[in-house]
């Protein structure tokens, strides 16, 4: 008996020891590999045993003595020396340590946006010379963390994430634009850099504000009444939402065979009374802005099939993600919206007869859709035997709020869901900013850079108020009018590649230049009609980084910037065009300068002959009627035509002319 007491006294005391090990917590930011903003009064924060002692002890200076609050919150400073490392910090109580290891001691910048900035180097769309820089890409004193996605309604105290060190083996990983700027960093710092990650692709520079800001900005005045709303428990569409069945996003995308319903994979599913859309396109009406899950299905005859060929599905594009299947078989999975889905049909499975297709699309951003490719059908090596185009049925399955997946059923469909101007998704106005942004205040940084805009084109005028205040609100919400750079989106067809949206926003994104310590990285000769992703992400990444080295770090050698146009003369018939030049000298394009236009009283615009002399580029006024505006670059698909002798680009610009 004494034993067996000895025993279960014994256990009982590893149980509780057991169980204090997890009394402290760290945000994910503070783990192994961490870098930390030289020479500041650095905060680290967690949770530990409520009204408990710690002691915080980094391996290159004092011990720094906290306690934690009633709710068992901490937080301190600890004050970093000049850029090294490899360093640890102790976070230790009477009964319990914590060691973080490797940490670094350098420079710290965030990086966001959308796509442009999401994009990782290994590239779902291909990067330029990608391959070749990850294979030598041994950078162990460049670490990133990224932030995972989610979305609040209300700003949030913690987020999830890991740093990464910078190898041939982790380097596919990092943002190409922002391994691009740490790299240079690096390069002429020699200290380590630390790249904070958050963004997210296709959205709106509204998601990144705060809600303080955002009120200042048409039509988000009253906002907070939408944002009271999704936060009421009682309200109908919150009580409806709650009946559905949920999953989390990450344990959906953990499991190939995580379907909604498997009956609709089945060719002798009954469809009848799902609706019909034409396929390939992309979701449009009340779909425009769909997070979630719609099935897809098509019926379809063949009269021959040959034996022992093999046959193709080509689908062409599909956003975000797929999971196809033939006559209820899987023939694959893509979860890459930028991948040309071409599936390989098992020999025997395409059937003589009726044969049916299901495909499970999920969209967890912006547009969606199967939107196709060159060819969408049937195929059998080059030839193309079926054209699947037309008529297709569809049935939303499940709708995307914040990290949930919520299931619809019979009773509780898309039709029926009550009506709700706004949704937790990426699109959300405020939602980033609560949940990936405010959560960071506590870290020091050096600066941010920033990638966006594509999803704001069509509201340019918004954006020249919009974007100020999203940086503003960034700003406060660290307490510091801390760098900001950021990058003015490249050419894209658009509407069309000689329509004007895109130039506008461009135009808007200058007015954030009113603010102190921003600037722009120009990408107005680097663009692609073929992509909105631009594959030349290094020169994004570096110029972005000249203005951090010109500016932050003092390299006064470094030229940060292109051409940069600051006023309009009207003089003797000519129009004459005076630049902050950025470098020695301007210099005009291979093809001479282009895509001048005056615009006269009248309203009408002509494109005008331009001229270097010296500092000032001299516009060719032919016309007898007044001349009251000037813009360059002012096509969705403009190149650049005017550079200075470092090579930069001017910015597109439009100005009021002062006679």
């Amino acid at each position: 008996m004494k034993v067996a007491l000895v025993f279960f006294v014994t256990f009982q005391v590893i149980l509780a020891n057991l169980s204090k090990k997890a009394s402290i917590e760290l945000t994910s930011i503070f783990s192994d590999h961490i870098v930390l903003q030289q020479k500041t009064e650095n905060l680290i924060w967690g949770k530990a045993e409520p009204n408990t002692n710690l002691k915080i002890k980094p391996s290159w200076g004092n011990i720094v003595n906290t306690r934690s609050n009633d709710k068992g919150n901490w937080k301190t400073k600890i004050s970093t020396p000049e850029a090294g490392g490899p360093y640890t910090i102790v976070i230790s109580n009477k009964t319990e340590r914590k060691i973080i290891n490797d940490v670094m001691i350098g420079e710290v910048w965030l990086c966001s946006g959308q796509s442009n900035m999401e994009m990782p180097l290994s590239g779902s769309e291909p990067i330029e010379n990608g391959e070749e820089v990850i294979k030598t890409a041994e950078y162990p004193k460049i670490r990133m963390f990224k932030v995972e996605k989610t979305v609040a309604t209300i700003p949030q105290n913690d987020i999830t994430g890991d740093w990464l060190v910078c190898t041939p083996n982790t380097a596919g990983d990092f943002s190409a634009v922002a391994f691009f700027f740490g790299k240079k960093l690096y390069e002429q710092l020699g200290v380590p850099i630390g790249l904070i990650h958050s963004s997210w692709g296709g959205t709106p520079a509204e998601s990144w504000t705060s809600l303080s800001e955002l009120k200042t900005i048409t039509p988000f005045e009253n906002f907070e009444q939408n944002i009271n709303e999704l936060n009421n428990p009682t309200s109908n569409y919150n009580i409806w939402m709650n009946q559905l069945k949920k999953i989390d996003l990450k344990t959906f995308n953990e499991n190939d065979d995580n379907l909604v319903n498997k009956d609709y994979i089945s060719i002798n599913y009954d469809d009848v009374h799902w609706k019909s859309m034409k396929i390939p396109n992309w979701l449009s009406g009340s779909f425009q802005n769909f997070d979630g899950i719609i099935w897809f299905r098509k019926s379809f005859e063949l009269t021959k099939i040959e034996k022992n060929e093999t046959y193709y599905l080509s689908l062409g594009g599909i956003d975000d993600n797929d999971i196809t299947f033939l006559n209820g078989v899987k023939i694959g999975r893509t979860q890459d919206w930028t991948k040309k889905r071409n599936y390989v049909i098992p020999v025997g499975l395409l059937k003589k007869g009726k044969n049916t297709i299901s495909i499970q699309v999920f969209d967890g951003a912006g547009n969606g859709g199967i939107y196709g490719g060159d060819d969408f059908g049937i195929k059998k090596d080059d030839e193309f035997i079926l054209d699947l185009s037309g008529d297709w049925k569809y049935l939303p399955s499940a709708i995307l709020i914040g990290n949930n997946i919520n299931y619809f059923t019979t009773d509780f469909s898309y039709e029926k869901m009550p009506v709700q101007e706004f949704q937790i998704n990426s699109h959300l106005p405020t939602g980033l900013f609560n949940s990936m942004i405010h959560p960071l205040r506590l870290f020091s940084i050096k600066g941010a850079i920033w990638y966006q805009g594509e999803s704001n084109v069509n509201r340019s005028d918004q954006y020249k108020s919009l974007f100020p205040a999203m940086i503003k609100s960034w700003r406060k919400n660290w307490n510091s009018e801390f760098s900001f750079y950021f990058t003015q989106i490249a050419p894209y067809v658009y509407s069309g590649i000689n329509n004007s949206e895109s130039a506008e926003l461009r135009n808007a994104q200058n007015y954030a230049l009113s603010l102190p310590k921003t600037g722009q990285a120009v990408t107005l000769d680097i663009g692609s009609m073929e992509t909105i992703h631009p594959p030349k992400k290094k020169e994004v990444g570096e110029r972005l980084a000249y203005w951090a080295l010109a500016k932050d770090y003092e390299q006064k050698s470094v030229a940060f910037s292109g051409p940069i146009c600051k006023v309009a003369k009207q003089n003797e018939g000519h129009v004459v065009l005076e630049f902050d030049i950025g470098a020695e000298y301007l210099v005009e394009g291979k093809d001479g300068l282009k895509e001048f236009e005056l615009i006269y009283s009248n309203l009408d615009i002509e494109e005008v002959n331009a001229e270097i002399q010296g500092n000032t580029i001299v516009l060719e006024n032919k016309s007898e009627i007044k001349p009251i505006a000037v813009r360059y670059a002012w096509k969705n698909g403009s190149q650049a035509s005017l550079f200075n002798s470092e090579n930069l680009p001017a910015p597109t610009f439009y100005l009021n002319i002062i006679n």
